[in-house]
């Protein structure tokens, strides 16, 4: 499976298909989270990926490929990748063809189709079937804080979701505005003062000045 909606993506799937047919040897680089590896494993599916050692006639994966000292040639089917272009002359020596993959946020147009990736998995691993709504995707780290944001997002509920089912809870409950915010905020200032003990922490993470602080908790009963 290869998600490709840019033109660019399509351009990569094209070489990526060439590779897998002539059984290339292939250099994949790009900054953290471009998916690298994921590359790699559409292009030899049924490779080993980081091998303690090479004796098998399956293909291999080496990953951060530019960070090794040393490289003993082998006669198997090499994909490595890594963040940095390799020396002409070690590529030479190594490799057919070489792949560079660009962040994220230089085709855009790809977000969507990684972000419904993303979501299928998570629902699937985390046996959820809670929607996942995501605004202002973060690319910051690419794929990696994409998926990271997504995963998030299914095992926690936001802040405004909490406070969300907070007030749907009190309406059910109550029937008047007055009620609703008096148990609101007994119930904050109560969790409040078990977490920080003092009315001064409590006035500081609030930003609410110490005496209106103290005259509501006194009213609330706290």
């Amino acid at each position: 499976m290869f998600l490709a909606k840019s033109k660019y993506l399509q351009q990569i799937q094209n070489i990526a298909n060439m590779a897998k047919e002539l059984k290339l040897n292939v250099y994949i680089r790009g900054e953290k989270g471009v998916g690298k590896t994921f590359l790699a494993k559409y292009i030899a599916p049924d490779a080993l990926v980081n091998p303690k050692n090479i004796s098998s006639n399956y293909p291999v994966i080496i990953e951060n490929f530019d960070k090794l000292n040393s490289f003993n040639k082998t006669e198997n089917i090499l994909i490595a990748t890594g963040e940095k272009p390799l020396h002409k002359e070690n590529l030479k020596k190594y490799f057919d063809l070489d792949i560079e993959l660009k962040p994220l946020k230089e085709h855009p147009q790809d977000i969507e189709e990684f972000m419904n990736y993303f979501i299928n998995q998570a629902q699937e691993e985390l046996k959820t079937d809670k929607e996942i709504k995501i605004k202002n995707p973060d690319i910051s780290e690419n794929l990696n804080s994409l998926k990271r944001q997504i995963f998030k997002k299914a095992l926690f509920n936001s802040k405004e979701e909490i406070l969300e089912e907070l007030f749907e809870y009190y309406l059910k409950e109550h029937k008047n505005y007055e009620e609703e915010i008096r148990d609101f905020e007994k119930t904050l200032f109560t969790a409040m003062r078990e977490k920080y003990k003092s009315k001064l922490q409590i006035s500081e993470k609030l930003s609410l000045n110490r005496v209106t602080l103290t005259k509501k908790m006194k009213a609330l009963d706290v």
